[in-house]
């Protein structure tokens, strides 16, 4: 018969390996490393029933009897269950194991091939049709067997095609060798048919095995790797799937207080041996339950809903840190903050899970060390509105619906408009007009506001080119800069080279810092503006008189423009003092040589007592609202 048994010797061989390095590694029990491991065994049992029943061949022929029909009968049994076995795999990879009621059609096509294997394998048990012997060449496989071989490639396509649709956990790149993988094996099967003297396909089955147990089922991906508990990849993957199967549990989030502290007091190995001291301590609590690190001093325990008493497992966590954590060199004591979430009722996606899960969190730290929380308590409202305005702006950074709205700056000495305010409009189709008050601090926090900040200034650059407001009244556009914008190595090379872009003069911008900012930021902020104005660029100092002013950022920072408050230019007309204070504020700075622009100017009586005690601009409704760019540019050439 020709045949070699060294590729299904090879093949052992690896499928050994791989059973060696799932003994090594902690094992991860979930249902698709339970499926992993049967797909191991289904394929081990393959080999051997392919290795025994070519030796029965060998030493008695055609004349294998009942119990050789029986082994034939049984290996395609089992070698034809594998892809099935794959196809299952991929399934409940994706989260939708529970399959099917959320897709009529791929019910029907998930179930297709094993009706047709059932019927298939079954018909032959009775007929013997998808083989027959020969004296010569022993067992060979008749042209019926290719139904099966079809099924077996239509079922590891399910598969991959299920795994690309669905599994949004893995890469690009991994999806990739798994699929090349697949589509080698059923290359492989296809081939084999007309290659019977090499029997190489078991040897692609064990190679393709050890392919997707290296991409994903490797325990050093699944498990953190100092804890040993779940990480936070299979967190994500475990509680997307419950969700999709429409599961009900509780999370409860504990976050350690100051263990950056632990750290650097008593050193990282003890900080290490803290860390898996606890995550040991939470997977003792619950039968069934899970425990993943979601964080670097954070850890999440989830529970099945009613199996344990949510109360009671809380009074053991916190009876426990009343107690300290004992190495063999050091005794400490540590406290967590704990926020208990459910699920569906906090969190129906995991995308709002996970949010849910820092803002309480977030919300649990504020209120103190060993502080307890419910989401069901917290202004989860709030936060979706949070999360919604930055879809809004994302979708509109994405649209390039961001507008640009200018303010005129009315100079007090020349009589006309010779600055305006860069004025950033937001417009959603499901929020409305969202005021920057609100959605800047929220792009400020997730970081949106680098390529927002980058989009409003290249949009005013392009204005002033395009409007040529150099030839007009307009010196400059004054343009806000958020502290985050200023905190990037690269902040002072990308607006230069915005500017040259489109030919601006540096005189043709101003930057507006608020006052927070300066406060918060001054080393690096006080570096790049030092930089920007030595290029030529001018800054103000915004709102000015709203927190906690001090001179030391009018001596430090080459500030040329002081923006007053609009409060502190409203006080000044409702209360006495307040109007002496801003009289000699007025003063102080002209002494320090800077201009000074008075926000918030809404009537006639405001505008001529500002001009009286020296302010150099005026801004406000007394003059104009915040207009698009193009009535700015008609405005500017009407009053030219």
């Amino acid at each position: 018969m020709g045949w070699n048994i060294d590729f299904e010797i090879c093949a052992l061989i690896i499928l050994g390996v791989v059973v060696a390095l799932h003994i090594s590694k902690q094992y991860v029990s979930i249902r698709r490393s339970h499926l992993f491991l049967a797909m191991i065994a289904v394929e081990c049992v393959a080999i051997l029933c392919n290795i025994g029943l070519r030796q029965m061949l060998i030493y008695h022929g055609i004349s294998i009897g009942t119990a050789g029909i029986a082994l034939i009968d049984f290996y395609i049994a089992v070698q034809y269950a594998l892809p099935l076995l794959f196809m299952y795999y991929m399934v409940v990879w994706s989260g939708k194991s529970m399959i099917y009621s959320h897709n009529r059609w791929a019910f029907i096509l998930f179930w297709l091939p094993i009706v047709s294997y059932a019927f298939v394998v079954g018909r032959n048990v009775v007929e013997q049709n998808l083989y027959r012997l020969d004296a010569k060449l022993g067992y060979v496989e008749t042209s019926a067997m290719m139904a099966l071989n079809w099924i077996a490639i239509y079922a590891v396509m399910y598969g991959l095609v299920y795994a690309v649709v669905y599994i949004r956990i893995l890469s690009f790149e991994r999806l990739s060798v798994i699929g090349l993988s697949g589509v080698f094996v059923a290359f492989g099967a296809v081939t084999q048919y007309y290659m019977t003297s090499a029997m190489y396909i078991d040897f692609l089955i064990a190679v393709t095995l050890l392919v997707l147990y290296l991409v994903a089922q490797n325990p050093a991906d699944m498990l953190d790797g100092n804890t040993k508990v779940m990480s936070r990849s299979m967190m994500d993957e475990i509680l997307r799937r419950d969700i999709e199967a429409q599961k009900t549990f509780e999370l409860i989030v504990l976050a350690l207080d100051d263990f950056k502290f632990v750290n650097k007091t008593f050193g990282v190995t003890t900080g290490d041996i803290m860390l898996m001291q606890v995550a040991h301590y939470l997977m003792t609590l619950t039968r069934r339950g899970r425990v993943y690190r979601y964080g670097a001093d954070q850890f999440v325990l989830q529970v099945r809903h009613n199996e344990v008493d949510m109360n009671a497992i809380l009074d053991h966590i916190q009876e426990r840190f009343r107690h300290p954590w004992i190495t063999e060199e050091v005794s400490v004591m540590l406290s967590t903050t704990i926020s208990c979430i459910a699920c569906p009722e906090d969190g129906s996606t995991m995308e709002t899970l996970v949010d849910v899960i820092d803002y309480s969190v977030l919300s649990a730290k504020t209120q103190g060390k060993g502080s307890v929380v419910f989401a069901r308590d917290m202004d989860l409202h709030a936060l979706r509105k949070e999360k919604a305005i930055e879809k809004a702006i994302e979708l509109a950074m994405d649209r390039d619906t961001i507008e640009v709205y200018y303010q005129p700056i009315y100079n007090t000495e020349k009589q006309c408009y010779t600055s305006a305010e860069a004025l950033v409009r937001l417009n959603d189709e499901m929020l409305g007009n969202i005021s920057p008050e609100i959605f800047i601090p929220i792009a400020e926090k997730n970081g949106m506001i680098l390529k927002l900040g980058t989009m409003i200034f290249e949009k005013v650059c392009r204005f002033i080119a395009e409007q040529n407001l150099k030839d007009t009244t307009i010196e400059y556009i004054e343009v806000n800069v958020s502290v985050v914008q200023c905190m990037q190595q690269n902040f002072v090379e990308e607006l230069i080279e915005i500017m040259e872009e489109y030919e601006i003069e540096p005189n043709q911008i101003n930057l507006e810092v608020t006052e927070t900012a300066a406060v918060n930021s001054l080393s690096v902020l006080q570096e790049n503006i030092e930089k920007l104005h030595s290029k030529g660029i001018s800054f103000s100092l915004d709102d000015y008189g709203s927190g906690y002013s001090t001179l030391g950022y009018l001596h430090q920072l080459p500030f040329q423009i002081i923006k007053l408050d609009k409060l502190m230019v409203w006080d000044a007309f409702e209360n006495e003092r307040a109007g002496i204070t801003l009289k000699f504020t007025v003063g102080m700075l002209k002494e320090l040589k800077v201009r000074i622009v008075a926000e918030g100017v809404e009537t006639q009586e405001q505008q001529k007592h500002l001009t009286g005690i020296g302010c150099d601009y005026l801004q406000g409704w007394y003059y104009s609202k915040a207009i698009p760019g193009e009535e700015f540019a008609q405005l500017i050439q009407a009053t030219g």
